[in-house]
């Protein structure tokens, strides 16, 4: 480039300037004004000042280029961000602090008109903005726009560094009156809803947005606490005007698990709402568990089932074939209860022990209704049954109490049966079982 600089006095300036003009060349990007020498000089100048940190010195330089090269480089409003930001954190005058913050965020707004990049650019000013404004209450009004702005056009690929300064944003607006608790759990749905999907693509940031659910976790809970009623009476009329309105439901779902109202009938009606629009196993399982508390058996194994039907986990599935037996043991279908604890039994290591020890209950509780009264070695049959399955739950004291019940050495002999001998237990339970003795 030519320069008509009198580089004596400003040899520093100068060498700069010549060193620039010869990088450029190989630069793509650049986007030079008509008059290029100009530019490139101012270039420098708010360069060189910005790594000296003399940002105010940078700002005359800058502005010319903000005014005559708008669409220079990306970097004229990634660098002026910087510039701006440092000087709001360095002032003390309150006027010329809000001053360089609106010239902060306008550097992003700038970039997002020439270079585009919205979504990206939009998570770092909302970063930038929280970091310059979170001191100031009167300010989080803006805060929330700039940050649902940001949501908005970045959907899942909003930054997990933006999840937990949102979720206090939320907080602030509440406790400030100016959010309803409707307003908190809508945005702690969105945020968790984000997190959630990252976490199960594992991608690099998998773990950081895991971190981010636990925090924005505990930030919810601590924040909405509202009765029963005000959830009655504020929110379920909305759902009963219209029962479609998924995100509507999903609210009073987590409003009512926040402020312990899950046993209101409203729980049920919007869990209930939110199965028919998004079927889910866990939601099925919770309803089912509702209906059998209130004593509504055919309710809840209705429930139970369709929570059998459409989940995929093994543990999740024997969890609930182990409730489907508990229902039919307290209806009194002992061979429906078995078939259901046995199949847990099947899929889940975990919950074997509790379905073997359910089975054993069973068995040994039914000695009244099973006893033929003409065969003791027959009628106490049933106990080795369930030493058996005692045994297979690791139940040592089941298993001593089974023994106790055991036929007796005479008798064996006296019903012409031997030790060791394999004998039908009848009844219900229907098992033919190796004869043993208690003594």
């Amino acid at each position: 480039m030519n320069l008509t600089l009198n580089c004596k006095p400003f040899w520093s300036v100068c060498l700069l300037l010549m060193l620039f003009a010869t990088s450029v060349k190989a630069q793509n990007g650049w986007n030079w004004p008509e008059d290029k020498a100009t530019a490139q000089e101012k270039v420098v100048l708010y360069t060189d000042m910005k790594k000296a940190g003399n940002y105010e010195a940078a700002v005359p330089p800058h502005s010319w280029l903000l005014e005559n090269a708008p669409d220079l480089n990306s970097s004229l409003y990634i660098n002026g961000a910087d510039i701006y930001e440092e000087l709001a954190q360095k002032t003390k005058d309150p006027q010329k602090k809000q001053e360089y913050i609106d010239k902060a965020l306008e550097m992003y707004d700038l970039r997002i008109e020439y270079f585009g990049g919205e979504a990206n650019v939009m998570n770092r000013k909302a970063s930038t903005a929280m970091k310059l404004m979170y001191r100031d209450k009167d300010a989080y009004d803006k805060l929330d726009e700039i940050f649902n702005k940001a949501i908005e056009v970045s959907g899942d690929k909003f930054s997990y560094y933006n999840i937990t300064p949102m979720m206090s944003i939320a907080k602030t607006q509440y406790e400030r009156g100016k959010f309803e608790a409707e307003d908190v759990i809508e945005i702690y749905d969105k945020l968790s809803e984000i997190a959630g999907n990252n976490v199960k693509s594992g991608g690099k940031y998998a773990d950081k947005y895991a971190d981010q659910q636990e925090k924005i976790d505990a930030i919810f809970t601590s924040t909405v606490t509202v009765s029963c009623d005000y959830i009655a009476e504020k929110m379920v009329p909305k759902l009963e005007l219209n029962p479609d309105d998924l995100d509507l439901a999903k609210k009073i779902i987590a409003l009512s698990i926040a402020s312990s109202c899950t046993s209101e009938d409203f729980f049920i009606t919007a869990a209930e709402a939110t199965f028919n629009k998004e079927p889910n196993a866990g939601l099925a399982k919770t309803i089912a568990a509702r209906k059998l508390q209130g004593e509504d058996m055919e309710a809840a194994k209705e429930w139970y089932n369709k929570a059998l039907e459409i989940s995929e986990e093994d543990e999740q599935k024997a969890e609930i074939h182990l409730d489907l037996a508990s229902i039919s043991q307290k209806e009194g279908a002992k061979s429906t209860a078995r078939s259901h604890a046995m199949q847990a039994a099947s899929l889940s290591g975990d919950v074997a022990e509790k379905a073997y020890n359910m089975i054993a209950n069973m068995y040994f509780s039914s000695g009244a209704q099973c006893k033929g009264g003409e065969d003791p070695v027959k009628d106490r049959a049933i106990y080795i049954a369930a030493y058996n399955m005692y045994r297979r739950a690791g139940n040592q004291s089941g298993m001593a109490s089974a023994r106790e019940q055991f036929p007796s050495t005479e008798e064996v002999f006296t019903f012409n049966h031997e030790k060791g001998g394999e004998i039908s237990t009848g009844c219900w339970i229907g098992e033919t079982v190796t004869i043993q003795t208690r003594d």
